[in-house]
C-alpha cells in the first residue's frame, strides 16, 4: 500500500466500515463483510460487539504493519479455515453452530488435537513482511496480535487495555508516533 505524500501527516486516523451502531445491538446480518476482517465469533449468530471491533481494528493494524492481509480468504469457509490453519481450532461450543449464507463449517475445525500450520502461524506472518524486521520485533508484534487475535470475545483486549500495554506502546514509539500511553490523561 502506498500512501501519496500530500495526504501523510503525523496523525493517523482510522474511520469505521460505515456500519456504526450503538454497542450491543442485535442485527440481522451477524456476518460483517468484508468477512477477512470479521470476527471469528460473528460466523456463529453473534452480534456485534466491542470485541469484534477488536478484532476488526488488529486486521487493519496487521494489515496496515505487514503490508499484507493477515487473515486471508473470501467468504466465511475461507476465512475460518485460515484462521483455525493459523490460530490452531475453534471453541467446541461452537460446533454446529456456523452461519455464513448456504456454506457449511468443517467437522476439523474443532477437533482440540489440531495444531497451527507450521507456515501459517503468526510468527511465520510476521516474519514475511517487508522490510524484515528483528527477531525481538517480530515477538513483540506477536505477542501484540495475541492479545486481540483469540476466538473468545471475552479474552480479547479492550482498546483500553492495548493503549496501556507495555509492548503496544514499545512498538508505537519504534514507528515514530510520539505515543506514549493512555491518550486520555
Amino acid at each position: 500500500m502506498t500512501i501519496p505524500e500530500t495526504l501523510r501527516e503525523d496523525n493517523i486516523y482510522l474511520g469505521d466500515f460505515g456500519m456504526a451502531i450503538q454497542g450491543g445491538t442485535a442485527v440481522t446480518a451477524k456476518v460483517q463483510t468484508p468477512t477477512r476482517f470479521c470476527a471469528p465469533e460473528r460466523f456463529y449468530k453473534t452480534d456485534p460487539s466491542f470485541a469484534s471491533d477488536m478484532w476488526s481494528y488488529m486486521c487493519i493494524f496487521a494489515w496496515l504493519y505487514l503490508d499484507f492481509h493477515l487473515v486471508c480468504g473470501r467468504g466465511g469457509v475461507q476465512v475460518m479455515s485460515y484462521l483455525v490453519n493459523t490460530l490452531g481450532p475453534l471453541p467446541e461450543r461452537w460446533h454446529g453452530d456456523f452461519k455464513y449464507y448456504d456454506q457449511q463449517g468443517d467437522d476439523g475445525w474443532y477437533d482440540q488435537r489440531r495444531v497451527p500450520v507450521e507456515h501459517k502461524t503468526l510468527m511465520s506472518e510476521v516474519a514475511r513482511r517487508e522490510p524484515a524486521v528483528s527477531k525481538e520485533e517480530q515477538e513483540l508484534v506477536v505477542r501484540i496480535f495475541e492479545k486481540v487475535f483469540c476466538y473468545e470475545p471475552t479474552h480479547r483486549w479492550t482498546a483500553a487495555q492495548l493503549l496501556e500495554d507495555p509492548d503496544f506502546i514499545d512498538l508505537m514509539g519504534r514507528y515514530g508516533s510520539g505515543y506514549g500511553g493512555c491518550l486520555t490523561k
